[in-house]
């Protein structure tokens, strides 16, 4: 009896053993390597390398990261990337490509005026364009719903909210709690310009956070100085001067000032607090 239990429990350890060994990582790919996808932003985190991904139909296909380009001008462009890969901080995760250079990236933004709001900004060719006078719908392609709207309110004045700068001019940042929509109020003469953005319908939630981005910071906004100029949007706060403390990152994108960073606080928004750069 004695022989059978330390059979048994001799048995039961290799099996053990067996079902919890590490499963063995397929070798990186070595040298020199080109990929071709779209640049999108990861999510800011200890637990990985990486600010940004590189998607493929299939999905995600590695991280990415480099000294050298600037990643976030391909941001939401197929574009071929050419690197090293590297292991992630966990080896288990996507393997990190550490881009050295831009082989090439489309072009996937066309311009777009409306004469009547003067405005002028780079949409993403997925976009349709419905409407005309003082308001416009841009719905994404195989979408019956728009992910973006633009409209001019009249005669009331700039609601509560997070204040920040677009175009040059004073802003509004704010969330509708019913529809989960996030809106931006830009402030002009007789009123102000709304942009609502519903992602809520999409399925690829990152793009359109992406496509939102950069679609505000391409704005060119007229009737918003005193001298009524457009000026480029760049969704920022500097303009306001430095105070340490002030909001930045978060789904506007707001920047802080020359001479500071954003020191980020929550990982999940992308919210942090403007820091002098000692």
């Amino acid at each position: 009896m004695l022989r059978f239990l330390l059979l048994a429990s001799a048995f039961s350890l290799i099996f053990f053993t067996a079902c919890t060994k590490e499963p063995v990582l397929p070798p990186l790919l070595e040298g020199p390597q080109t990929l071709t996808g779209t640049v999108l932003p990861a999510t800011i985190s200890t637990a990985h390398r990486g600010t940004h991904l590189l998607k493929q139909a299939s999905g995600d296909v590695a991280y990415l990261e480099s000294t050298t380009v600037n990643l976030r001008e391909f941001q939401g462009r197929s574009t071929a990337l050419r690197g090293h890969f590297e292991r992630n901080i966990d080896p288990s995760d996507l393997p990190v490509l550490v881009v050295e250079s831009v082989v090439s990236s489309e072009e996937t933004v066309r311009e777009w005026s409306s004469y009547a709001l003067s405005l002028h900004a780079q949409v993403p060719t997925r976009w349709g364009i419905s409407g005309t006078g003082s308001a416009f719908a841009f719905i994404p392609v195989g979408s019956l719903s728009p992910l973006v709207r633009v409209e001019m309110i009249a005669e009331k004045p700039l609601p509560s909210g997070i204040a920040l700068s677009v175009g040059g001019g004073k802003a509004i940042r704010f969330l509708d709690e019913l529809s989960g929509e996030q809106h931006i109020a830009v402030e002009r003469a007789g009123g102000y310009l709304e942009f609502a953005f519903t992602p809520q319908r999409e399925d690829d939630l990152e793009q359109a956070r992406t496509e939102w981005l950069a679609f505000l910071r391409s704005l060119r906004i007229g009737g918003i100085g005193a001298t009524g100029s457009s000026s480029r949007a760049a969704v920022s706060s500097q303009s306001a001067g430095f105070r340490e403390g002030q909001p930045c990152g978060g789904i506007a994108g707001i920047l802080c000032p020359s001479g500071s960073y954003c020191a980020i606080t929550d990982l999940e928004q992308n919210i942090g607090v403007c820091k002098k750069i000692e």
